[in-house]
């Protein structure tokens, strides 16, 4: 079941502030929304936890130097995809150093490595990437919601009930839903502004 799509206008604010290196605050929320994403990944990718833990630490590292000489345009790409490519690079890396240390004691890795080395394609990457920025945002504006107006969003938005039979549930009025609807996607959209570069949020 699918929800409605939404079309966000570009405004990279949380980028825009890693630029500014004494802002040490802004790398921290930084991290601690794309941190998960990318150890998710990596653990996907059939890496054990220290060896994800430790891909990840190196994926921010090279985030921290590259950030400065980062040129947010859609012309030349979006951050997702650059995310994604220092990602995808400190996979490979990762890999060429294991099958190094493999072939010092047998004489050719054996297919096993081979497949693991797999890194999958930027569709997958991308499917997790509006995922987590979605489940993310949506996480630090709750808080900011009354329980019976959240509850109407879910309902309506999320888990595509008729207005109708939100409206019974929540005990409110069909214009109650409609108005919370209209309000958390307005607030939504905000956050995810704040979070990523465009992005068009869907369920499936």
């Amino acid at each position: 079941m699918t929800t409605p799509s939404v079309a966000l206008e570009t405004r990279p604010s949380l980028l825009m502030r890693l630029r500014d290196t004494s802002d040490r605050e802004a790398w921290s929320e930084f991290v601690d929304v794309y941190s998960p994403l990318v150890y998710g990944f990596l653990r996907r990718r059939s890496l054990h936890d220290s060896d994800a833990a430790d891909v990840t630490q190196e994926v921010f590292l090279r985030v921290s130097r590259s950030i400065p000489t980062f040129i947010y345009s859609k012309e030349q790409g979006r951050f997702r995809d650059w995310l994604w490519t220092i990602t995808r690079n400190e996979i490979r890396r990762f890999h060429e150093k294991r099958k190094r240390r493999v072939a010092e004691i047998q004489e050719s890795p054996d297919g096993t490595l081979e497949q693991l080395a797999s890194t999958g394609d930027s569709a997958e990457w991308n499917e997790e990437f509006h995922r987590h920025i979605l489940e993310v945002a949506m996480k630090r504006i709750e808080p900011s919601f009354e329980p019976q107006t959240w509850q109407a969003f879910c309902l309506v938005w999320v888990n595509q009930v008729s207005a109708i039979d939100a409206a019974e549930q929540v005990q409110q009025s069909v214009d109650f839903v409609y108005v919370a609807k209209s309000r958390v996607l307005k607030r939504l959209r905000e956050e995810v502004l704040v979070l990523a570069d465009h992005l068009a949020l869907s369920f499936w």
